[in-house]
């Protein structure tokens, strides 16, 4: 991109995304700002969201494929959470539309379908692991063993069939450091959760890049935070996940983190049609719900994310959008503006 440098870009979407405005950061009062900042500097010192856009645009080509892990069940429902399922369909979009790239969601059989109809509504079209190359904007998903026993096995497989060339964890559960799963008020949900973090260490054994994304620490990825959470976060020192991504985006709501990666990735590419807009951020949140998701907040089958309205999350995403569109289409009358200055 010419005329506005896409750091700058990247330091707005940031600002936006850590916007203090939801369950965590006013109502529990957690420290998101010193966790952001500890994040940033272990991933080298640039914004979060276009740290972790720079790593998917460096290593990740046409007709590659992304593994994009999400859901987190809540306890007591069997149901995912709304927070996930639709920030990894606005990755999985801008993947496929900026880079040509097939995304693959990995979660629980029993949050499959609420990824796909996610994806479904990016307008991504869902395909069996043969049909993948078959087509423009295709997605694949694949479900991740609950048994500890198996969960090995499984990611060798997957990561050989699919060789992928990124994962990407948004809002995903990630084990703490006695190796057990937590919800944020502390609980065990190992019982019921997937065990990928063992396909996350499999990647980075295999020097794959990892990105994760997450609003308060106990998110697979965001063990670089781990000694922030333990120290600031309640119920930090058991909820803390250890497993450390080579980037980890920290944001005020994990979607928003998501959103953050895809916009950078819309500017750094170009194309503003990678990122969506605040209409299409109302549609997914209503599949997400139709398809079972939860408000964790409300505790209800409702339009929210986190405590979070879907008009609240549409102009977030609206802002963002400007960013997009402000990298492109008004690069050349910036430049233009910047230069009459010096006529005066």
């Amino acid at each position: 991109m010419s005329g506005i440098s896409i750091e700058r870009i990247g330091e707005a979407v940031d600002h936006l995304v850590t916007a203090p405005m939801s369950n965590w950061t006013i109502l529990k009062g957690i420290p998101l700002l010193k966790l952001y900042a500890t994040a940033r500097k272990k991933a080298g010192g640039l914004p979060l969201t276009l740290a972790a856009s720079k790593l998917l645009h460096d290593n990740v080509g046409a007709g590659d494929t992304v593994l994009i892990l999400s859901g987190f069940i809540m306890r007591g429902y069997g149901r995912p959470e709304t927070d996930g399922p639709i920030g990894a369909a606005v990755v999985a979009k801008a993947l496929a539309v900026g880079l040509g790239a097939i995304p693959v969601g990995v979660s629980e059989e029993s949050v499959v379908p609420c990824m796909e109809a996610c994806f479904s509504t990016a307008g991504l079209i869902p395909a069996p692991f043969d049909e993948l190359q078959s087509g423009r904007n295709r997605c694949g998903f694949s479900g991740f063993p609950v048994d500890a026993s198996k969960a090995q096995q499984a990611a060798t497989d997957l990561l050989d069939r699919l060789k992928p060339k990124a994962l990407v964890a948004v809002e995903r559960p990630g084990a703490g450091s006695d190796g057990e799963y937590h919800g944020g008020g502390g609980f065990e949900i190992s019982s019921f959760t997937a065990k990928t973090d063992v396909l996350f260490a499999e990647a980075r054994r295999r020097g794959i890049p990892t990105i994760g994304v997450g609003d308060l620490g106990n998110e697979l990825g965001l063990g670089v935070v781990a000694d922030d959470v333990k120290a600031d976060v309640p119920l930090g020192d058991v909820i803390a996940a250890a497993q450390p991504a080579d980037v980890a985006v920290i944001a005020n709501i994990s979607n928003w983190g998501a959103y953050g990666i895809a916009a950078c990735l819309a500017a750094m590419v170009g194309n503003e049609a990678a990122f969506h807009d605040g209409a299409e951020e109302v549609r997914l949140i209503e599949a997400c719900v139709r398809a079972g998701a939860i408000d964790p907040v409300g505790g209800q089958l409702r339009l929210y994310v986190d405590g979070t309205d879907a008009r609240t999350n549409a102009a977030l995403v609206d802002l963002l959008r400007s960013l997009v569109v402000l990298s492109q289409r008004e690069s050349g009358n910036i430049a233009g503006y910047q230069t009459s200055w010096k006529k005066v």
